[in-house]
């Protein structure tokens, strides 16, 4: 289903360029069974769900695009993912439901500026980005990694669903590229999937994202973002100061087979009256390798979590942490295997089309960073071990993109190539 589009319009003279629209389309969905034991006080739950139905588009007129993905996680997920471990948004060990609006951005790009020797030019080129989606900070957007369950790191890591204004610059020569990003944006984290931010707080937070790529496939980043009271949309309660540094390789094989592997250090400042109340820290590996289309993945991962008052749901927390809310920071080390069978292609040729089976394996060990400590998590998991497996089918068809949260100088909107690991663009 992916569409491309080229419009020609007549030529008043022989100097006249034509202009080219692109425009491309994707969709994809993850049906999960996920079986949580212990998923808490001793129980084990089984839940069958739709995940990341998201719907997304490509558009771009010379130099200018729009990128833009819809996802309805708030009409399939309204109680959220059993994903042990994981918090925001009021969820815990659930993972909340995305916003309807994932990603609506318009960048422009300047014209590319080459200098030197004709062989090996230095590139040159900035852009301008403007809408709600993904802060310039941190790593790539789970849902388009090898593993179905998201990292506990999840906001330590990413920041997205902002309004946003963003400057990036990038400096080329071969296959060396530097390319720093700044951005500013409403530091409110979504209330919920149908909310919008609070508007008049645009502009009261800031990311820098510095990344390299020293040859075809690796990638050095480093990041850092200033967030005002991103759990409470009035402001008031703990500012985050969040640092972040990472190190990708994503090189498949000519036959698109993954070789991929991501390790990232991460951590989280909550700041109150100019000084640091709490500090909680991630450090995560990650890799995929591909044979024949099918491939195995896994994760390591250890995350602080700070521990919050729980609601008559034992799966939610108020939105807001304060200082008396804090009952503790939980290390969550966590060990993820997967492995995903070669994707079945739904249609014939010429449409990209799949069904990517696969099954995921966790084990989640959860204890006190320090003691005494109000929140013993094997007093209220029942266990000191949590295990999880899923099993699901992902369904894709038409273009997506290999990687979200790139705009301007970053974006190749219309390469679908890697998605996913596993799950080509049309063929």
């Amino acid at each position: 289903m992916g569409l491309l589009a080229r419009v020609i319009p007549a030529q008043s003279d022989s100097t006249t360029k034509p202009s080219s629209v692109h425009a491309q389309i994707g969709v994809m969905g993850t049906g999960v069974i996920t079986r949580a034991a212990p998923a808490y006080n001793h129980r084990t739950f089984t839940e069958l769900q739709l995940i990341q139905p998201v719907l997304m588009a490509s558009l771009s007129l010379r130099s200018v695009t729009f990128l833009g993905a819809l996802n309805a996680e708030g009409y399939t997920l309204k109680r959220g993912e059993l994903n042990a471990g994981i918090w925001g948004e009021g969820y815990v060990d659930r993972r909340h439901p995305h916003t309807l609006v994932h990603e609506a951005m318009v960048a422009w790009q300047s014209p590319t500026v080459r200098r030197g020797a004709a062989t090996t030019p230095t590139a040159f080129s900035v852009s301008l980005a403007a809408g709600r989606g993904f802060v310039p900070f941190g790593s790539d957007d789970p849902m388009m990694r090898p593993l179905e369950k998201y990292p506990v790191n999840h906001h330590h890591a990413q920041i997205l669903e902002r309004i946003q204004a963003i400057g990036a610059a990038r400096v080329a020569r071969g296959q060396q590229a530097v390319t720093i990003e700044g951005a500013t944006y409403n530091g409110d984290e979504p209330t919920g999937p149908f909310h919008g931010p609070r508007w008049s707080r645009f502009g009261d937070s800031w990311s820098i994202r510095a990344s390299g790529q020293l040859v075809r496939g690796l990638e050095l980043s480093a990041s850092e973002a200033s967030l005002i009271s991103p759990e409470l949309q009035q402001g008031g309660a703990f500012d985050h100061r969040q640092h972040h540094a990472s190190l990708r390789i994503d090189r498949p094989n000519p036959r698109g087979d993954a070789r991929y592997i991501l390790a990232e250090l991460a951590r989280t400042d909550e700041i109150t009256n100019g000084k640091t109340a709490f500090q909680y820290r991630s450090n995560l590996v990650e890799g995929e390798y591909g044979w024949r289309r099918a491939a195995a993945a896994l994760r390591l991962e250890s995350t602080d979590r700070g521990e919050q008052t729980r609601l008559a749901d034992p799966f939610r927390a108020p939105l807001g942490h304060v200082d008396f809310q804090n009952l503790g920071v939980t290390q969550w080390r966590v060990v993820t295997v997967a492995l995903k069978a070669p994707p079945l292609r739904l249609v014939p040729r010429g449409v990209g089309s799949h069904l990517a089976p696969f099954v995921e394996v966790a084990r989640a060990v959860p204890t006190p960073r320090n003691r005494p400590t109000v929140f013993e998590p094997a007093d209220f998991y029942g266990a000191s071990t949590l295990w999880s497996v899923s099993v699901g089918l992902r369904v894709h068809t038409g273009t997506m993109r290999a990687r979200m949260g790139r705009y301007g100088v970053l974006s190749d909107p219309f390469s679908g190539a890697g998605m996913n690991h596993g799950m080509h663009h049309d063929e």
